[in-house]
């Protein structure tokens, strides 16, 4: 059991763009998505859990452990948009312009599961289920993620607060938000991972 943060990207409207083309073509696409995902999670500290048809799931501080996991998430996540909106016109893939995006943070239990013909290594808990949810509230080039990933950075954000929403699963609203923009490290956060003595950080929040 530790604390982590947990990555959800999806295609939105993947169903009706598949309806009219070869698998080949869909395969393709795909596999455009999946390779900036994947690089975009690996180049800051995550790794991808598993693929689920049009969505990917990638966690943040474990199996080993990060303090800073859900800034990286963050940082990832933002990452993989900006490549996305660059990437579907360089590539002429309209599937890259319609991926959406969820995080958040808490704690997961992390370990194999399976069965004895088929295991394999993953976090399970609420965290996850919140962070799939969260998913879905996303619209294509955004990324959402909730309170706790927002008390978790020490980082200046820009927010954009959206309505309590009422996630299947959770018996009271949660608060979300849409990510902006993350500021850069200080010279002193970015060596010791610390805000500055006498600053606090603070989180910016576009009404």
């Amino acid at each position: 059991r530790s604390d982590a943060s947990v990555v959800f990207t999806d295609i939105r409207g993947f169903t009706s763009f598949s309806e009219d083309r070869s698998p080949e073509e869909i395969v393709e696409a795909l596999n455009a998505y999946f390779d900036i995902a994947t690089r975009a999670i690996q180049r800051h500290g995550g790794y991808v859990d598993k693929f689920i048809g049009d969505a990917v799931m990638g966690v943040f501080g474990v199996p080993i452990y990060t303090p800073d996991h859900a800034e990286q998430a963050v940082r990832a996540s933002l990452a993989m948009q900006a490549e996305f909106a660059e990437q579907a016109q360089a590539q002429h893939n309209e599937v890259l312009a319609r991926v959406g995006i969820g995080i958040n943070a808490g704690p997961v239990v992390s370990g194999n599961i399976g069965s004895q013909d088929k295991i394999e290594y993953t976090v399970i808990g609420d965290t996850v289920n919140v962070a799939s949810r969260l998913n879905g509230l996303a619209a294509s080039g955004e990324t959402v993620i909730s309170k706790t990933v927002v008390d978790a950075i020490q980082l200046r954000m820009s927010l954009e607060p959206l309505p309590p929403q009422k996630v299947k699963g959770k018996s009271e609203p949660i608060e979300v938000f849409k990510v902006m923009d993350i500021a850069a490290p200080s010279p002193q956060e970015a060596g010791d991972g610390k805000a500055p003595e006498g600053e606090d950080a603070e989180q910016e929040v576009t009404p």
